[in-house]
């Protein structure tokens, strides 16, 4: 018995060894680590490299990128990634916060936790009365965004969720009201439904926004701005955000067949108020002469409202743990029970000093505690 004990205890402490191995690299004052770690961690066939890109696969996931980029593909699907991957020497890194807040919750979304079975879905469509959005010789955003928005309420219905509309006529609803109307549910999703318009008739394709992490340039930036570091209240959903952004958009990859722009961070005021897990789509841009025409079809606005039932649908399966989703989604199964990747927990990563690990470890935690002193500056509105 003693011994069946200290066998049991022994394989603890290896699969919390094992869990916890993260080889990680200070660049640039942020954490990385390499590709290695993330095929070995996920299961996955060791990387393969040509020169400065990497795929990692499996028989059903695949994980590409390239030094230099900001974007990472996992089964074909774009996630604009938090930093960019680098390369030291023959090593390819990827931020650890990329790791936490992207690459683990699309990989096995059934281990996010405290996650609520959706019952209910809060349609948002974008702008409104006076607040006509997008224009263009073929329409209007907020007509266009409407009708998507009854449209996917009937399926919706149909499949048996709740539905609660932010807006259900040509009326303005202020940005701040549209969260506090969603957050009143509970077991409910929130999706805001919007169009594009590029300066030039260059723009096209389809692209999903979450909400930046904490500490994270939003959209296109490349430096941080107070606003970056501050607490929203739907950053306690970064997990769910991302699940639900990968379900959603693989969805309209699927049915809409546009220009994949990726799924992307911003910090717009109809998604950082959520405390439920929400996300901003755009459905392609009102003045290219190709989504131009599409946005106005009613056949295309039946594939968006399609694709919206089918991404909460696949999204309550992935967390659930029992998804049903088939490629090219990349939404992946739960298969790995061990932990999720907690890199706090490598406390001496090579090529760092233990005595500036413990410094880094000290800037992190003060980072994490809010400011009492600083005045935020005013958001723009989206």
């Amino acid at each position: 018995m003693r011994l069946y004990h200290l066998l049991f205890l022994l394989t603890l402490l290896f699969c919390e060894a094992t869990a916890s191995a993260w080889d990680v690299v200070l660049h640039e004052n942020r954490r990385y680590v390499p590709v290695e770690n993330i095929s070995k961690f996920y299961n996955l066939s060791p990387p393969l490299k040509k020169e400065d890109s990497f795929a990692i696969t499996s028989a059903t996931k695949i994980i590409k990128g390239k030094s230099g980029a900001r974007e990472v593909f996992i089964n074909n699907v774009k996630y604009v990634l938090c930093f960019p991957i680098v390369k030291k020497g023959s090593s390819i890194l990827i931020s650890a916060m990329d790791v936490t807040k992207i690459i683990e919750p699309v990989m096995r979304p059934g281990l996010i936790k405290n996650v609520a079975p959706v019952t209910t879905v809060i349609l948002d469509a974008g702008h409104g009365g006076h607040d006509s959005g997008a224009t263009s010789g073929r329409g209007i955003e907020k007509e266009a965004a409407l009708d998507v928005v009854l449209r996917a309420r009937r399926l919706l219905l149909e499949r048996g969720y709740k539905v609660h509309l932010t807006r259900s006529n040509d009326t303005f609803i202020p940005l701040e009201k549209r969260p506090a109307l969603a957050n009143r549910h509970q077991n409910a999703v929130f999706v805001s439904v919007h169009f594009n318009k590029s300066k030039t008739v260059g723009g096209t394709g389809i692209e999903t926004f979450a909400l930046a992490p904490r500490g994270v340039p939003s959209m296109d930036e490349e430096n941080l701005s107070y606003s970056d570091l501050k607490t929203y209240p739907g950053h306690g959903r970064d997990p769910e955000n991302v699940a639900l952004a990968t379900a959603m958009h693989s969805s309209m990859l699927r049915h809409m067949r546009l220009t994949d722009r990726g799924i992307k961070r911003a910090r717009f005021v109809v998604i950082k108020n959520l405390i439920i897990p929400g996300v901003l789509l755009e459905g392609g841009f009102i003045n290219h002469p190709i989504d131009g025409r599409l946005i106005a079809s009613s056949s295309y606005r039946n594939a968006f409202a399609q694709a919206i039932l089918e991404g909460v649908s696949r999204y309550g399966s992935a967390v659930s743990g029992k998804p049903t989703t088939q490629a090219p989604s990349a939404t992946a199964s739960a298969t790995d029970s061990s932990t999720i990747p907690n890199l706090s927990r490598s406390l001496y990563p090579y090529n760092l000093n233990s005595h500036l690990n413990e410094a880094v470890q000290r800037t992190s935690q003060q980072l994490s505690e809010p400011s009492a002193t600083a005045n935020p500056p005013k958001t723009n509105a989206n």
